[in-house]
């Protein structure tokens, strides 16, 4: 049921605004109705909500690659990490121990899922994003536009704790 990924920078832009709204204050976001198949399993297809899904995990990633940033930075590198693999496991998938690849919670459509899988998932850079079919390139700058927009708000406070409340706390329960 799902298409390709299609939000461009208008969506990206309201949704950061409303982000930043429910940070500065008490208020939920709705974000709209999501419809979900069951297909047992704990599995479910997506009906409905595919971007919006989509676009989150964009900001669970660019949020837990801010993280690994202050690890790389040699700040707080122990708790980071533990936030890092905690964050990751609750919103990402689990790690497979035999091929230490992740199963992810969400997968893509079948014109999207191997760009996110082999690029988003672990954090890698494409070759040449020129080269890229047009919603992997609109995922990649959905990517990069939540990593900068992160990057900024956090900037003066580079501290894995607020950045994982920020998910965690925020993100994941507000909106």
């Amino acid at each position: 049921y799902q298409r390709d990924y299609s939000w461009k920078q208008d969506q990206w832009e309201d949704l950061w605004a409303d982000i930043l709204t429910i940070l500065n204050g008490d208020s939920i976001h709705y974000m709209g109705s999501i419809v979900l198949q069951n297909k047992g399993d704990k599995t479910y297809s997506v009906i409905d909500g595919q971007q919006r899904l989509s676009t989150l995990t964009l900001i669970v990633l660019a949020t837990i690659k801010t993280i690994q940033t202050l690890i790389d930075k040699n700040i707080d590198p122990d708790n980071n990490k533990e936030r890092v693999s905690l964050l990751t496991k609750k919103f990402i998938g689990d790690k497979d121990p035999g091929s230490l690849t992740y199963s992810a919670k969400l997968e893509l459509n079948e014109n999207n899922n191997s760009f996110f899988q082999t690029h988003l998932m672990v954090f890698r850079q494409p070759l040449n994003e020129k080269t890229l079919g047009d919603s992997d390139r609109l995922l990649w700058q959905a990517y990069n536009f939540f990593l900068s927009k992160i990057t900024a708000h956090f900037h003066d406070n580079e501290q894995g704790e607020e950045l994982a409340n920020f998910l965690n706390k925020q993100v994941a329960e507000r909106m």
